[in-house]
């Protein structure tokens, strides 16, 4: 086969591939818009902070409890209360060891009306695998932060969704 012939076939293979991908990307169908964060969460002064069902962690049973309680103090955003009864919303966190095909470690927590014990949003944050208990130890911490910035981000209202009719 002439050079010339092979160059024309790749060309055509290249705007075939091209084309497809842009057939794809056009029917990509849009993302819905972003369902309200219940008023609980909005709205929330005070939480009580619950020690999930937790494995141990570095054979402390409490770590993840610990590290959260000690975390939200510190960003001074709520008011710790000492008992649900007084809380507008309910944290409970816990420490899972997961099996799926692999074993995965988590920090899930869960935001509950204290009134009606529905859970109202629930985060995960994976804890990174490590070797050394001082690297486990970080990226542990490094994934109680992060819960502590996924409940702020949860509690700070969005911005209205725009809605654009298009003419027809």
């Amino acid at each position: 086969m002439s050079r010339i012939a092979r160059l024309w076939i790749v060309g055509i293979a290249l705007m075939s591939a091209l084309g497809a991908s842009a057939i794809v990307a056009a029917q990509k169908v849009p993302d819905p818009p972003a369902a309200p964060i219940p008023a609980q969460i909005l709205t929330a002064k005070k939480i009580f902070i619950a020690n999930g069902d937790s494995d141990p962690v570095f054979g402390v049973s409490n770590l993840a409890y610990n590290e959260f309680y000690a975390s939200v103090k510190d960003s001074a955003q709520y008011e710790l209360v000492p008992a649900p009864a007084g809380a507008d919303l309910v944290c409970e966190v816990r420490y899972e060891i997961v099996f799926l095909g692999a074993t995965q470690l988590q920090l899930r927590l869960a935001i509950i009306d204290p009134q009606t014990g529905i859970v109202l949003w629930r985060f995960t944050e994976h804890v990174r695998p490590w070797d050394r208990e001082a690297t486990g130890r970080k990226n542990f911490s490094t994934a109680i932060s992060a819960l502590v910035a996924d409940l702020k981000t949860s509690s700070a209202p969005r911005p209205a969704a725009t809605v654009v009719i298009a003419p027809h």
